[in-house]
């Protein structure tokens, strides 16, 4: 009897999803693909009664149609006019099915990245699908030149393309109406773009790689470390209408700063900005606001912010040895080309 190597034990292990996975995200997700099919039935079964009500409806028309319809000046018109039941197959299947769809990943993919502070970007469901919608590229040149035997034949063909291109797209919106997305397909997905990252690696990539983008100007680090200070030119002051200074904080490499300082402070516990720190994030702040001044910013590393009026971020840290290695870490490198060293 052959004995298995130990690459063929691992081989032969099928690596499935809900060994990817915590029970705890595992049952969210089960619990997401049941509530999302109740969903996709239900609409679907009101679409099926309104087409039934249309049909009733214009076969009623129909049938009442010698005492219903009369004319004038050669214009058909009603008495009665039918009740406008929209059964639309191409806006139900786009407009309300699609959106379900669409609903259902989103919903697994901010899990994810809330719980772990990823950026994964959310797939379309056509292409979890793996479908296109049919393009019908028109073939016609005129008929200048063409004799009439030609003509006809153009025009028969012309009418064939057309019917096969109605029928495909028949057949989609019939697949995106009635085919059911898998929450694996979505997990899938995120495996994927993870590229063989844990979901806390891919964070601490994103945040360390978002940090030093926002501190690197036209390829130079545009910060400072100074003893237990580390000051970076990443703001934009300005002069108000009340010719006092004012100063944006609400920028996306601002925020990405705040962010690589929580996850610096909090041991690389917490991926987003600490709420506390929500006062230092607006849209303006002014002189009048005590923007300029020393703010505490109270945590065990980074213990104060200062905004100064030439656009500087200083951020006061308990050690000297913390402010280098934030700025190691978190801040461009010119030399590591912005890498990790």
């Amino acid at each position: 009897m052959k004995t298995q190597t130990i690459l063929e034990k691992f081989e032969a292990v099928e690596i499935t999803n809900v060994s990817r996975i915590s029970e705890e995200e595992l049952d969210y997700c089960t619990k997401q693909q049941a509530l999302y099919l109740q969903v996709l039935e239900h609409y679907r079964s009101i679409f099926t009664v309104l087409e039934k009500l249309k049909t009733d409806d214009e076969e009623f028309l129909k049938s009442v149609a010698n005492t219903n319809d009369y004319y004038s000046h050669e214009i058909a018109y009603h008495y009665y006019d039918g009740y406008g039941i929209d059964a639309n197959k191409e806006d139900f299947a786009k407009k309300q099915v699609g959106r379900i769809h669409e609903r259902f990943i989103s919903t697994i993919i901010d899990y994810f990245n809330k719980r772990y502070g990823t950026s994964i970007e959310r797939p379309s469901y056509k292409k979890l699908f793996e479908i296109e919608e049919p393009e019908f590229k028109s073939e016609f040149r005129g008929f200048n030149g063409m004799s009439g035997e030609e003509k006809e034949k153009y025009l028969k063909q012309s009418r064939i393309r057309q019917r096969a291109h109605e029928q495909a797209v028949d057949e989609y919106l019939y697949y995106i109406t009635y085919a059911d997305l898998d929450y694996n397909a979505i997990l899938d997905h995120i495996f994927i773009n993870l590229n063989g990252s844990t979901f806390i690696e891919r964070a601490e990539e994103e945040i360390r790689g978002n940090s030093r983008g926002a501190s690197n100007r036209g390829g130079k680090p545009c910060y400072e470390v100074k003893n237990k200070k580390v000051s970076i030119n990443i703001l934009c002051p300005r002069k108000g209408w009340r010719d006092e200074y004012e100063i944006a904080l609400d920028s996306s490499g601002y925020k990405a700063i705040l962010r690589a300082l929580t996850y610096f402070d909090s041991g690389k516990k917490i991926t987003d900005i600490y709420v506390r720190w929500t006062q230092f994030i607006a849209y303006s702040k002014s002189e009048s606001d005590g923007i300029f001044d020393t703010h505490d910013a109270g945590n065990s590393k980074v213990l104060t912010f200062r905004y100064y009026k030439n656009g500087k971020f200083e951020v006061g840290f308990d050690s000297r040895l913390s402010a280098k290695q934030f700025a190691k870490v978190y801040l461009f490198s010119e030399t590591a080309g912005g890498e990790e060293e």
